[in-house]
Formats: structure tokens, sequence, C-alpha cells
């Protein structure tokens, strides 16, 4: 189900995925049961699987990445490969590109992590 410009736009073969926003997982080919919702949500997402994106760019350069979950302003934004996050508030996890199992709450925890696995922080980082 895609709601929004070039929402799901790429998917030739991936299915129960749901996008809701400009832009919402319009990379995705072959990537099933994924759930984007807002602008650029999981945009560059080819072929993972099993990712939840809510908020504007959440998600935003995850391609292969599996398990994901990312509810806030560019939570998870840089994530490309990395498994198993999850991120809640405004920007979490922001610059993690390749991290596995990390939890991060509260805007701008765990910022600058990039391939740290297996972190968790709760609380604003300013």
């Amino acid at each position: 189900m895609a709601n929004g410009f070039e929402a799901l736009y790429a998917n030739t073969t991936g299915f129960n995925n749901m996008a809701n926003g400009y832009r919402a997982l319009t990379s995705n080919t072959t990537g099933n049961s994924n759930t984007a919702n807002g602008v650029n949500a999981l945009y560059s997402n080819t072929t993972a699987s099993s990712n939840v994106a809510n908020c504007f760019e959440s998600l935003y350069s995850n391609t292969t990445g599996t398990g994901n979950t990312a509810d806030g302003f560019q939570s998870l934004l840089s994530n490309t490969t990395g498994n198993y996050n999850s991120a809640h508030g405004t920007s979490a996890l922001n610059s993690n590109t390749i991290g596995t199992y990390n939890t991060a709450v509260g805007n701008g925890s765990l910022y600058a992590n990039t391939n740290g696995n297996s972190n968790t922080a709760n609380g604003f980082q300013h």
C-alpha cells in the first residue's frame, strides 16, 4: 500500500510494505514487510525487510539493514547496513551506519555512534 508522491516507486517484487508520505520507501525493490511513514522515510531501502520508520527522513540511508525501528525526525538517518537497531527521538542514532543491536531513547542519544554494537543510551544529548 502506498500513499504519496513516488511512495514505493521502484517496488518490483517486494510485498507486505506500507509507505505513507512523499517518497517513502521510494527505492524499495524486493524488500518485504517494511513500514514507512513520513517524507523520505526509508527512502534508500532496496532489499531490506522488517524495518519501521516513522517521521521525516527516518532510516533515510538504509539499503539492506534489517529489523530496525526509527521513530523521530532523522532517527537512524545514516544507517545503511546496520541491523536490529532501535532509535526513538529526534536524531537518535543519527550517524549509525553499520552498527547493530543498538538502542537509543531520547533526542540525539547515541548521535555519533557509527559502527558500535550492542549499546544502550537513554536521555537527551545537546
